[in-house]
């Protein structure tokens, strides 16, 4: 498979496993990225998750002259990875959120041109997971970023693929997901 420079390999192969979380259509206002689907699974390495956009990624995270930019790709899951509402975050219970011990964020940070460094201006996919206390409170256990962990952060094509490390979280499914896309959310379930 050949994949337009600067993107990145795929972590994982999905095969026609169907996703886990569907999010419903919404119409693209702005520049924005918006996640249609995530796909999951539990390997011996960790938790695979591949976001899909309704765009190329590569594309929303640079300006139509090529600059980069940060925020307009952007994807937050909540992970309730025993499945348990009972504990884990409390946002009461008409929250799909509730029961979530973690939170994985993907983003883009802008790096600004630096000429003593000979390196131009890039936008770098980050992804943070953050432990959840009941409270809201988080802590932060993993971090990974595609230029400095490709194997564990990739984007190509509409896809951001994450492997978040069993040494951060220990999935065993059932695994409720739930993506948050502004105040709407949308969950599922990683069954075996």
């Amino acid at each position: 498979m050949l994949l337009a420079a600067g993107e990145g390999r795929p972590l994982f192969y999905w095969g026609a496993r169907p996703p886990v979380v569907t999010a419903a259509e919404q119409t693209s206002v702005g520049a924005e990225a918006h996640v249609t689907e995530v796909h999951a699974a539990v390997e011996p390495k960790g938790l695979v998750l591949r976001f899909t956009f309704d765009r190329p990624a590569r594309d929303a995270m640079h300006l139509p002259d090529g600059t980069p930019v940060s925020g307009r790709l952007r994807a937050v899951l909540y992970l309730d990875t025993d499945d348990d509402r009972r504990s884990g975050l409390d946002q009461g219970s008409l929250d799909p959120r509730t029961g979530a011990d973690g939170r994985l964020e993907v983003g883009v940070v802008s790096v600004g041109e630096d000429p003593e460094e000979k390196r131009k201006a890039s936008a770098v996919l980050t992804v943070t997971l953050s432990s959840l206390a009941r409270d809201g409170r988080r802590k932060t256990l993993w971090r990974g970023d595609a230029e400095g962990s490709p194997s564990e952060v990739s984007a190509h094509g509409e896809w951001v693929e994450v492997r978040v490390p069993v040494s951060a979280v220990e999935p065993r499914p059932p695994l409720r997901l739930v993506l948050a896309e502004g105040d709407r959310t949308f969950e599922g379930r990683l069954l075996r």
